[in-house]
């Protein structure tokens, strides 16, 4: 898990990337994690298939739910970065000034539209309007959306996870089988 940390901090960035670029990075991070795993827990196999299993899928939920939870924080923060490049009159307020109030908005909007908020309130947005539309806040004069549509942010969230599950399960399900015994490698030679 501790390994998954700063890897589902980097995953939410790798997410964005355009045409689905960055679902390799949720195989090659797995790689790495299942690497990790395997290298402590082999000294102890073999573990039971279910073990194996429910410790893989613990990792993932972990690893890509925190990816998931810094997606959603950042959105807010995103799109109001958005709203400054676009805005033609924020006075008398300073960009960093507009930018968190836009932000608050955003999360305003999220609570009171798609309820509870947060992680599922965004969840709930992305996949049914994936936009703001101009008025819905009374800061922005324009709409704002993701990169992502709904319907590539669903296709690349399934990917991130199966691709995040294969990196995992392909490095530490061997361990639920005995380690191999080693044989002597030395030559027969007749007694002389």
């Amino acid at each position: 898990m501790v390994v998954s940390l700063p890897l589902a901090w980097l995953l939410s960035y790798a997410a964005s990337l355009p045409f689905f670029l960055g679902v390799f990075f949720f195989a090659l991070f797995g790689l790495v994690i299942g690497a990790v795993v395997y290298r402590i827990a082999s000294p102890a196999r073999p573990y039971g298939r279910w073990t194996v299993f429910l410790g893989t899928t613990a990792l993932v939920a972990v690893c890509w739910g925190l990816s998931i939870a810094k997606e959603s924080h950042d959105f807010a923060v995103e799109l109001a970065d958005e709203a400054v490049r676009r805005a033609r009159d924020i006075a008398p307020r300073t960009a960093a000034q507009y930018r968190a109030e836009v932000a608050d908005s955003i999360r305003a909007h999220l609570r009171e539209h798609h309820p509870p908020g947060g992680i599922l309130g965004y969840v709930h947005w992305t996949l049914t309007r994936a936009e703001i539309k101009k008025g819905d806040i009374p800061l922005v004069e324009h709409t704002l959306k993701r990169s992502q549509g709904r319907w590539s942010w669903a296709i690349r969230v399934v990917l991130s996870i199966g691709l995040l599950a294969f990196g995992v399960s392909s490095q530490v399900f061997p361990l639920s089988s005995p380690r191999p015994t080693t044989t002597s490698t030395r030559p027969a030679f007749p007694d002389a």
